[in-house]
């Protein structure tokens, strides 16, 4: 390709750049391709480029800023190489655009799976959007976040009593089961919920379903672009968009709790559904993966694989501590800061949900069988603790993004 043909090249209009994240204090941006579903990582200085590939700007052009924004100029070698591999991945207008990856042949597996349950995920949340559009309003969200906040103190007030009526929930098999079956309804709210928001903010999302890892069964929405929304403050609030489903969903349940009589059974199961649903919302604001919490902060502070970037931190950091390993030279004040923050706080937290199960356990397994009961579980509560909090399954695992990943990337 000569440098007169590449001149005036441009990037296909479908193409979708993310704004600036950081990868091990690496500033990257994400190139989708949403019609061969694959993304990529550029470079900042990859970026500066892609961004004026618009048919118009000429190469000189281009080169003149460029040499301006990094101090070096980008000879017609670099020119060449870059457009190159552009026009490769079919990302340039005019070349031929790569055709997405078939399905990987999987094998049948009972215990795992997963299940689509619309057949249009896209025009399911564009029909939810416009029935549920008025919750976007101001005069909607103000008074539904007071409203929140009341709840929140009086549950705080009538707490005594709500972890009664909870305990008694907890000993009877039967009216657990309603409960449960009712809190993985508002799971499942809490997923579509994402997607309506995101949908709100210009996202797409690609589908809606069952995902199984028995024993546990989930509903999911899978938002492709999640990553590709314009500004911090949209990916924020689309990843706290579930919690905040599941605490308006809980909005009726005090008030009809206190206007039932004490002994009511329909009362104790209100108060069960309510205090363990204010207990899941919790659980999901919890910073780590793949809780909503942890989504939230990543993105707040603009970080890609936060929680993968923070123990790739730490190791290396240990490793700098015995004179070992290339050191932390590559990371910038700002990004040992929160690497560093995430990785102490993150460990903490581990061993503090840790240590609650455990004692949990040893002490309802000593109250019924004894004290040699009481530590097996507690054991056992330590293994499987660490094994469903620090994420190791295929639901709760940080999976690596390649290029050309179908789908979407993980947060």
């Amino acid at each position: 390709m000569s440098t007169a043909v590449a001149a005036g090249v441009a990037v296909r209009a479908d193409i979708q750049v993310s704004g600036r994240y950081l990868r091990d204090g690496t500033p990257v941006h994400l190139v989708r391709d949403p019609v061969a579903g694959k993304t990529f990582e550029i470079g900042v200085k990859e970026h500066f480029v892609l961004g004026r590939l618009d048919g118009v700007t000429s190469r000189e052009e281009i080169a003149e800023a460029y040499g301006r924004m990094f101090g070096r100029s980008l000879g017609p070698a670099a020119w060449q190489q870059l457009i190159g591999l552009l026009a490769a991945r079919g990302l340039i207008d005019g070349c031929p655009v790569p055709t997405a990856d078939p399905p990987a042949v999987t094998r049948r597996n009972y215990l795992g799976g997963s299940r689509r349950l619309v057949s249009d995920a896209t025009a399911t949340t564009a029909r939810l959007h416009r029935l549920f559009g008025f919750t976007f309003r101001g005069w909607f969200l103000v008074p539904a976040i007071a409203a929140i906040l009341l709840t929140l103190v009086g549950v705080v007030w009538q707490a005594p009593a709500l972890v009664a009526d909870t305990v008694r929930v907890l000993d009877d098999p039967f009216a657990l089961m309603a409960v449960a079956t009712a809190l993985w309804v508002t799971m499942g709210l809490h997923e579509l919920g994402h997607g309506v928001v995101a949908h709100h903010f210009g996202g797409t999302v690609g589908e809606i379903g069952i995902r199984w890892q028995l024993p546990m069964v989930v509903m999911y929405c899978r938002v492709d672009d999640y990553l590709f929304l314009r500004t911090r403050r949209q990916r924020v609030t689309t990843a706290s968009a579930g919690i905040l489903v599941n605490l308006l969903l809980l909005l009726p349940v005090l008030p009809s709790w206190l206007l039932l009589p004490a002994g009511e059974p329909a009362r104790a199961l209100l108060g069960a559904f309510l205090l363990l649903g204010l207990a899941q919302a919790a659980l999901f604001l919890l910073p780590l993966p793949p809780m909503d919490g942890y989504k939230m902060l990543a993105h707040s502070l603009g970080m890609l694989r936060y929680a993968s970037g923070s123990r790739r931190f730490a190791g290396r950091a240990l490793a700098a501590l015995v004179g070992r390993g290339p050191g932390l030279g590559g990371y910038p004040r700002a990004a040992r800061i929160a690497y560093s923050g995430y990785a102490l706080g993150a460990a903490a937290l581990v061993v503090c949900i840790v240590t609650v199960v455990a004692l949990t356990a040893e002490r309802a397994a000593t109250a019924h069988f004894g004290p040699v009961a009481g530590a097996i579980s507690a054991g056992l509560a330590v293994l499987v603790g660490m094994f469903f909090v620090v994420p190791r399954t295929s639901f709760t695992a940080t999976r690596k993004p390649a290029a050309g990943r179908r789908g979407e990337v993980q947060k």
